[in-house]
């Protein structure tokens, strides 16, 4: 567990206090993080946005833990959200792992009984305990998240309620769609934030199982610093630095930096990444602005993992089949600004604006053949020498609370605007070389040379969209919400390649997507809840990948029901859902030159069953459990596809983590111990089912110490140990026995962080 950032301590034994916020400061400290971004953007003439389409999720506060490290051991407060009748209780226990509220579903916060969607939260105490290093290991911590095609580690592939794939969108920051590969650090995020079903009501081009937000942390409102470093086992390790605080009335700061530089779990490799990433806030009457800029500098192991052949692996994990130069590296700059103003007590305009950059590159010791009889692997050397992912967005969102004929209205009304561009620049693609056994492997024989294929260079996808929106959750009394909503998506597309460069895809597409909800409050702590929502999006293409057939969108709709339970201490949630897709794109293997095949199947579906369960058992017990049980399969397609299950999708998967904590005789320490489990049951690992990644279980552990008597400091040790049977399991595949990324061996980080 890591420390507070200040000296104020609350005792262990004091139960959470409830005190009513005055509003308007409530509501201007919503306002920060929705103005600046357009405007600045505007102003400097620039013609993509990239902003905070749900950045009511940071600044609107209701989340179960608190908004930064300082306010950990301050009590909780109480904001009036919707008038005077309801209250949301903003930070419950900062040490619990149940949210009591979100805002990812409706762009103001809304407590937990009351959410028209499914939606699940990884707090920051859940973060501080666990410790994730990717998007991954975040995903253990959510009911219905499988592990997609993640390109030998090195991009998150997040596939929810059945759908997902690389630089889908639905990876968002503070509410703006991500381009970059990985897309989660421990020194900057606060929390994470899952909604699942289709979320293209206010989140526009998305597949239809969900998005999940990384709420990052904002500056300070009082002084305080820390400083940490955490040792691998691995060899090397991390270290980060957080300051910040007011700098003069209503403007207060946070700079934040991290340097990585550990060696990787197999036989050779290194991951390495600076990142240093400043925060402005400023607050004046009625008016706030944020402004957020992040820069980072990668060069991680591209590790391809393993060969399958008769259905198994044709070595272990121990040895790397490829070479120490396979890398991906690059330069990755988000820059985001919000403003917000209240006009009156009940309504309040925000303004939002965004931009993010990923210049990647990447070398790569493909495997194309691997013959079973002589135990040769035949690889060749192909690169990205450098491909440009950017994303631009602007909102402009009116958001009022009112009472009118006796019913309370919650609305949001608002329109977007956003442009995607992918451009590939030379693709190197090296002559295939045999010699190469996994069983006894010889490093050093594939050299990092090879001609440019023409074929697969200058590849360019941009995606321009505009809509409108509309969602008004209408309190109809005794315990009734309905929720109507509805968004207008315009998109154009074009996407071409080779030299001299084609054209392949120029297109423009217009829907209309409806949403409704009906939840029923039954009492303080039961609700019940129903949907129907639509997902909308263009079928976008990785540079170099091939598409049998013709182009379209991809189209969804899902119908949700379920039930929530929340007390003091707990919260819990079932949901039983069925996904319609069309038009879903899906991997189709290797073509003769290597690229990959992508086809369209004609109707895919999801069905299944989530559960979960966060929160506190008493004052000493925190528990996290979750299970999914997600039936995603082709149901329309070529008659040797039809019904076969979607690759990389368990039809089972559960975890559970159980946390103790409790004070210690001397020095006012407190101690954390816990453990948990996380089971993933067998994958096709193809479109045709040809092979199948085997079930697995595996066990993290962590235990801290934190005191604020140690020198006169705040002062945290943690040890975190994943994997700690070792267990030797396969994450996912790229669509073909080739490639299948083995899951991380056994790990331990050793972290001390002190706080000023």
């Amino acid at each position: 567990m890591k420390m507070s950032d200040i000296v104020c301590h609350n005792s262990p034994n004091d139960k959470p206090s409830v005190t009513n916020v005055n509003e308007s400061n409530y509501h201007l400290r919503k306002n920060q993080m929705a103005a600046l971004r357009t405007l600045a953007f505007a102003c400097a003439g620039l013609s993509v946005f990239s902003g905070f389409g749900a950045e009511a999720s940071s600044n609107d506060a209701p989340s179960s833990t608190s908004s930064s490290k300082e306010d950990r051991y301050k009590k909780p407060k109480t904001v009036t959200s919707h008038g005077k009748a309801e209250h949301i209780r903003v930070h419950a226990d900062a040490h619990s792992y149940g949210a009591t509220s979100s805002s990812i579903a409706d762009k103001l916060p809304t407590t937990f009984l009351q959410q028209t969607q499914t939606t699940n939260v990884v707090t920051h105490q859940v973060i501080e305990d666990m410790t994730p290093q990717t998007m991954e290991d975040v995903a253990k911590y959510v009911p219905g998240i499988s592990i997609g095609n993640n390109f030998g580690g090195t991009q998150d592939d997040l596939m929810k309620r059945g759908f997902g794939a690389v630089d889908d969108g639905s990876i968002l920051r503070n509410g703006v769609r991500m381009p970059t590969g990985r897309n989660f650090d421990l020194a900057t995020t606060e929390r994470v934030e899952v909604l699942k079903g289709p979320a293209s009501l206010f989140y526009g081009m998305q597949e239809p199982g969900g998005v999940i937000n990384v709420i990052t942390k904002q500056p300070r409102k009082t002084w305080g610093a820390n400083l940490g470093t955490t040792w691998s086992s691995l060899g090397g390790g991390y270290g980060h630095f957080d300051v910040g605080g007011p700098l003069t009335h209503g403007l207060s700061f946070r700079l934040v930096g991290s340097y990585k530089n550990e060696n990787y779990w197999r036989n050779f490799g290194s991951n390495r990444q600076k990142l240093l990433a400043p925060s402005l806030r400023f607050e004046r009457g009625r008016f706030t602005a944020d402004v957020s800029y992040e820069w980072a500098k990668y060069n991680n192991t591209l590790d391809r993992g393993a060969v399958f052949s008769n259905g198994r692996a044709v070595s272990g994990p121990e040895k790397r089949l490829d070479e120490s130069w396979a890398k991906s590296f690059g330069e990755r700059h988000l820059l985001a600004t919000t403003m917000e103003y209240r006009l009156t007590e009940h309504d309040r305009i925000r303004l939002s604006g965004g931009w993010n950059r990923d210049n990647y590159h990447d070398r790569q010791a493909d495997p194309s053949a691997y013959n079973a009889v002589t135990g040769i692997l035949t690889r060749r050397y192909r690169s990205n020498t450098g491909t440009i992912r950017a994303n631009g967005y602007a909102s402009l969102d009116y958001l009022s609370n009112h009472v009118l004929w006796g019913m309370k209205h919650d609305l949001v009304v608002g329109a977007d605007y956003e442009n995607r561009q992918q451009n590939q620049g030379a693709f190197i693609d090296g002559t295939r070389q045999g010699g190469f056994y996994p069983a006894d492997p010889v490093y050093g024989l594939l050299k990092p040379v090879g001609p440019i294929n023409n074929s697969n260079s200058d590849w360019r996808q941009h995606i321009n969209s505009a809509s409108g929106y509309l969602k008004d959750n209408i309190h109809l009394g005794h315990g009734l919400i309905l929720a109507p909503g509805v968004r207008y998506q315009f998109f154009h597309i074009t996407y071409g390649g080779r030299r001299p460069y084609v054209q392949t895809t120029d297109a423009s597409y217009t829907k209309p997507l409806p949403f409704v909800a009906l939840v029923y409050q039954l009492g303080k702590r039961v609700s019940f809840y129903g949907d129907y929502s639509q997902s909308f999006t263009p079928n976008q293409l990785d540079a170099g990948s091939v598409l049998e057939g013709g182009y379209k969108p991809t189209m969804g709709r899902q119908f949700e029901v379920g039930a929530r339970y929340q007390d003091r201490f707990l919260t819990a949630d079932v949901a039983l859902y069925n996904i319609h897709k069309k038009n879903v794109q899906q991997s189709a293997g290797l073509d003769e030159t290597g690229n990959t095949l992508q086809r369209l199947a004609g109707l895919v579906g999801s069905k299944g069953v989530e559960a979960s369960v966060a929160g506190k058992l008493d004052k000493h017990w925190n528990i996290l459990a979750n299970y999914a049980f997600t039936y995603a399969r082709i149901l329309r397609d070529t008659p040797a596809d039809e019904g076969k299950l979607v690759a990389n999708v368990a039809k089972h998967t559960g975890g559970g983590y159980l946390t103790y904590e409790t004070a210690l005789p001397w020095l006012q320490t407190t101690m954390r111990i816990g453990a948990g489990a996380r089971y993933v049951g067998r994958r096709a690992g193809d479109l045709n089912n040809t092979f199948w990644l085997p079930s697995y279980t595996t066990v993290d552990a962590f235990a801290s110490w934190h005191t604020g008597q140690l020198l006169g400091h705040d002062t945290s040790l943690q040890v975190n140990a994943v994997n700690l049977a070792n267990k030797a399991y396969f994450v996912s595949t790229a669509g073909t026995p080739l490639r299948v990324s083995w899951g991380q061996g056994r790990t331990v980080h050793v972290g001390i962080e002190v706080g000023f």
